[in-house]
Parts: C-alpha cells; structure tokens; sequence
C-alpha cells in the first residue's frame, strides 16, 4: 500500500548519513536520553470541555521538572489540536518542536479493498466529512531536529475520521551518540470510541498498523536507533493485541516494548509504580525501541510523571509515561556526521 508522505522540512541530504566505521568494544560509551509519551486530550470544544487549564498545568509540571533536571529530553504528544496543547513545548522550555500533517493534507484510499471500506462509511458518525483538524501528533526536543516525515492514514473509522491521524518521525542529534536518533510518533483508530462497529473499527485499525510499519521500515535506511512512541489503542481487544504484537513485534521491524523489557530486569529502576500499572494494563501508551546496527540500547528507568494526583485527579485521560534509554555511543562520535550538520547551518550541542 503506497503512503502518503509529506516533503522533508530539512534538506534531504543531511538524512543520507554516511556509515560510521566500525565500533570496537573498547571504545564503547554510554550515553542517556529520556523519552515521554502523553496523549494529552487536547480535543477543541464541544468535543471536550475547555482544557486550557489543564493544558497549562501540563507545560507548568514539565517547566518544574527542567528546573530541576529531570525533564524528558524528548517527548512525543499526542491529540494535540488546540493551539493550548501545541504550546506545551515551547512554554515547558523545548527549543525545537514539530507537529504532525495538518487538515488539509489527507491521504486518499489506494486499494479496492480500502476504496471500498471508505464509501460505506458512515457520515452520521465522521466518516466522509472530511478532516475538521491535524494528526494531533507533536514532538518537542531539547536537542536539534534536523528532519521530520509525515504520513496521514488512508484509512479511519468513525468518529476518528474527524482527525487526520498518522504518524511523524523526526531525526534528532542526541549529543554524545554517534548517529542521530530517529523518533516516530503515532495515534492509532480507537475502538469503542468510535461510534461504528467493532469490526469496522478494527479494520481500520488494522490498515493503520499496516502503515505505520511500512513507514518504520522506510526510515530504517538511516541507520539509527528508533525510538516509536505513541497512543497505539491496543487496548484489550485479543484481535487488536495479535496484530499489533504480529508487525510491531515480529517480523522486520522488531520493536522491542521499552516499558515490558525494564519490568523484566533487574537493573531497570522503576518510579510512580501504580500510574506504571495502570498505564501498562491500558495496553495503549507505548515506547518501544530498536537498536542500531552494531549498537545497543536498554532502559534504565521508568516512571509516570504525569499520572494521578493526590487528589486522584489526571491532567488527562491518559498517564504520561517516560523511559529513559542508554545508547551506544562512540568516543570520536561520528564527527563525519557533525561536520555535515556544521555545513548545513544546524545548530550542534555538546
């Protein structure tokens, strides 16, 4: 299935990174960057009720939590429609942010079988209105963006028709790694929510997945360390778990759960542990990793910054979850690279 995949906001040439040499064992540093995935309800009005406070408090909590060095150096947002939620990054302090496809850059159904699904659908219910706002999705960085790519899915059910849901990847140069980091983020057709049936909706869901895993293996040329974010909506559905396990898991993309693997070790510290909970019997917020060739990657903490209150009261209807990962990182740090981001006028940070 083709994607529909936006032009590059940087110039192209500086994704073309050339291989590093080899790393010997020896030379091998580690270096740390923080990642947090938050759908932070951002729905305009009468959908949602009015959530600028909220929003606020948001970019008051991660602006708390730079001052005191603990912020997430990258963090993936989504349902981020109103311009209160795009205004998060920079209000929390991020100095490079960028956003999804808007409205009004659609994809269009490329198959029968899709071109199909599309014509049932149901306008009483958002589908066949058009797109009323973005994808939602933003990505707010302490470090440069040098590149971002867009897809919109071809494909929605109900309710969710309303949004332009995709996913984002940008290339972002963590400092101290000796290849940029490449940073997907994602929102996936929710079920119940919908207003359509389940089977409808779990097709949708389904050619999403589809997707988005043709668009990971497309920025796999790279040669980076992925790092996949994002409200996948897997939820407990036994279909919507198998194949999402099926092409996030398996096959070639090989996407290793970042939050599953520091449960499972000893050596991963875990924090906020019942928001952690809640969040992983959701089964909807995900960070998921796959290493670099001749690399390595783990998670050393994991933690729910933006969870329940002492009150009991959330932000948002979903926990914000946060990972951070150790790198591979080589002692010259791929100065080939580097000199290339030095020619194209992009700020470094050492």
């Amino acid at each position: 299935m083709s994607l529909h995949v936006s032009k590059l906001v940087v110039a192209a040439a500086i994704v073309a990174i050339a291989a590093p040499a080899p790393i010997l064992a020896a030379d091998r540093l580690a270096a740390t960057v923080s990642v947090m995935t938050y759908n932070v309800h951002g729905l305009p009005w009468p959908v949602a009720e009015d959530r600028s406070a909220s929003l606020s408090a948001i970019a008051m909590q991660l602006r708390t939590m730079r001052s005191e060095g603990r912020q997430p150096g990258i963090v993936a947002l989504q349902e981020a429609f109103v311009p209160d939620a795009k205004a998060i990054g920079a209000e929390a302090g991020y100095r490079y942010v960028a956003f999804g496809a808007p409205a009004d850059d659609a994809a269009t159904a490329s198959t029968v079988d899709d071109r199909r699904f599309v014509s049932a659908g149901s306008m009483l219910h958002g589908e066949r209105v058009g797109k009323h706002v973005g994808s939602g999705l933003a990505i707010f960085s302490d470090y440069p963006i040098l590149t971002v790519r867009r897809i919109s899915y071809p494909v929605c059910a109900g309710y969710d028709c309303l949004a332009n849901k995709g996913a984002m990847a940008a290339l972002i140069a963590v400092p101290g790694v000796s290849r940029p980091v490449m940073m997907v983020d994602t929102h996936l057709n929710s079920n119940g929510a919908t207003g359509v049936s389940e089977p409808r909706a779990l097709y949708a869901y389904k050619r999403q997945i589809d997707s988005l895993s043709g668009f990971v293996s497309s920025l796999s040329s790279s040669g980076s360390t992925m790092l996949v974010a994002g409200d996948f909506n897997v939820g407990k559905d036994a279909q919507r778990r198998a194949y999402f396990a099926q092409h996030m898991f398996g096959g070639s993309l090989a996407l290793t759960a970042g939050g599953a693997q520091c449960l499972a070790s000893r050596t991963c510290r875990v924090t906020q542990k019942a928001d952690v909970a809640v969040s992983t019997s959701r089964a909807k917020d995900w960070l998921m990793y796959r290493s670099a060739a001749r690399s390595s990657t783990r998670p050393l903490t994991l933690g729910a910054p933006f969870g329940h209150d002492a009150a009991n009261a959330m932000l948002s209807d979903h926990v914000g979850v946060m990972i951070r990962y150790e790198l591979d990182r080589s002692t010259a740090r791929d100065l080939k690279w580097r000199t290339r981001l030095a020619d194209a006028g992009v700020p470094g940070r050492s």
